[in-house]
């Protein structure tokens, strides 16, 4: 990997190499130096385990799997996409064919009449009837009744190519095409990771409904049991009417949660292209599972397998294409010019015309070299630009991929934390609750112990929720599942 990784440096180098042979000086290029492993807490070794193309079946999800599957078919983000690929692919072969010969054959016909009359012409005093020598001469010099003519010709251009600007422009297609191949991966990791993060969402929202009923039955129960304890005097009626305030917020809570959900499947069905669909079509579990544990990798791998790395290298790759092609601009052009005609006119008499021709030319820029040297000034601005831009795309990459795995590496600390605080919390307030009921405490103690124990659950469904939506992160600063070798282009 670090050998293929050495070979596409050297390619870009190459290119520089070749860019900076004319007015504007080299191009710089990027620094694609990264560290040999990720700097996060015991961090392993990266082996050999590849990320899935199909990277969301680490969760083991079979729904996850089936909006995956749909969104990739027909969401409106992944045709969109694959439209914009297919325009790069036509606007390729577009730019590749104006460097060969170009040609038209052209073609006429036209049928004349004429009904001129004429009198008093002889040929020496003689007419054509008595002379039948004449009668072709006669032909000859009046004109025909009905003239038939029929055109054609064939003309080529073609530059000879004897300065290599055929594959400077090729370089550059092709730079351009793979550039919007590797935005169209990026708009689909995109969108694969918006279908599992707005599921996992629209979980944890379903998780949150399902608490904050429970919450709101607690508090009716409760509100019942101060109700009752105010009839037999064992309470104060404030405490009983503090208890129906608290049903009251609880049930409002869950109204609010519910509208929350009901959107969150809204949006999840828009995003895999069902939009129109009422929402109870989908149905969300109240579940939230563990995030997978990720196969290891080295920094290096962010190289060839971020969509948005390749991306902005092939668009390197392009603007060093561009600035040959505009050095290139200052040098002679020579062309062929061949073409054939042949004419064909049937009247009194029949005549056929042939031509051919075989022409070159040549041209120099000299009155438009400053104009031409500026444009390529300009130009290897925006090449530094692209280099600038490239390797700032690689060190955001190695920023997301580090950060990425030192939060999910503190999730699963935090998850096993919390997990272990909700249990306590859970058992104390059911405690407090038997102590209430009989008697042992007063009520503010008991709302304490409720207070703790549904900060705690909520705490670890916003953390189940979150490590899950970590993950998808990770997995996508990663690169994902995604190759990233596409087919490799013919310069």
């Amino acid at each position: 990997m670090q050998r293929l990784t050495r070979q596409r440096v050297a390619g870009i180098g190459l290119a520089l190499a070749l860019a900076g042979c004319a007015p504007g000086g080299k191009v710089h290029g990027p620094d694609v130096r990264l560290p040999a492993t990720f700097e996060r807490p015991a961090a392993p070794e990266p082996n050999a385990a590849q990320m899935p193309q199909a990277w969301w079946t680490l969760f083991d999800d079979a729904q996850l799997d089936r909006l995956e599957a749909e969104a990739l078919s027909r969401a409106p983000d992944a045709r969109t996409a694959l439209s914009r690929l297919t325009e790069a692919y036509a606007i390729r072969s577009s730019a590749l064919n104006a460097y060969n010969p170009q040609g038209a054959l052209n073609g006429q016909a036209s049928d004349a009449h004429n009904g001129t009359t004429y009198s008093g012409i002889s040929f020496s005093g003689a007419g054509a009837s008595s002379n039948p020598a004449l009668a072709g001469l006669e032909n000859l010099f009046l004109p025909a009744d009905e003239t038939k003519t029929y055109q054609g010709g064939f003309s080529v251009s073609w530059e000879l190519d004897l300065f290599g600007r055929r594959k400077a422009a090729r370089r550059a297609a092709n730079a351009d095409m793979l550039a919007a191949r590797f935005d169209f991966e990026a708009s689909r990791l995109s969108l694969e990771a918006n279908v599992a993060t707005s599921l996992f969402q629209a979980r944890a929202l379903a998780v949150q409904l399902e608490d904050a009923r429970e919450t709101a039955r607690i508090a009716a129960s409760l509100a019942e049991l101060g109700r009752k304890k105010a009839e037999r005097g064992l309470s104060s009626a404030s405490d009983s009417a503090r208890l129906d305030a608290d049903a009251d917020t609880a049930r409002s809570e869950a109204l609010r949660i519910e509208a929350l959900a009901t959107a969150a499947r809204r949006t999840l069905l828009t995003l895999i292209g069902r939009g129109t669909e009422p929402t109870n079509a989908l149905t969300i579990e109240a579940r939230l599972a563990p995030p997978p544990v990720l196969p290891t990798t080295a920094p290096s791998a962010l190289l060839r397998r971020r969509p948005d790395v390749r991306e902005a290298e092939q668009k390197l790759r392009s603007a060093i294409g561009t600035l040959t092609l505009d050095r290139l601009a200052l040098l002679p052009t020579l062309t062929l010019n061949p073409s054939v005609a042949v004419q064909r006119s049937e009247a009194n008499y029949t005549s056929e015309t042939s031509i051919w021709t075989l022409a070159a030319g040549a041209s120099a820029p000299i009155l438009d070299r400053p104009r031409l040297i500026a444009m390529a000034r300009l130009q290897k601005a925006r090449a530094e630009e692209a280099s600038v831009l490239f390797e700032q795309t690689i060190l955001n990459a190695y920023r997301d991929a580090e950060n990425g795995l030192n939060q999910l590496d503190a999730d699963q600390s935090r998850l096993t934390l919390l997990t272990q605080a909700e249990a306590r919390s859970r058992f104390a307030f059911k405690a407090s609750e038997r102590a209430y009921r009989d008697g042992l405490i007063d009520l503010t103690t008991l709302l304490d112990a409720e207070r703790s124990w549904r900060a705690s659950r909520s705490s670890l469904t916003a953390l189940q929720a979150g490590a899950l939506n970590d993950a998808v992160s990770t997995i996508k600063a990663l690169g994902g599942g995604w190759s990233g070798a596409p087919k490799k282009l013919r310069e």
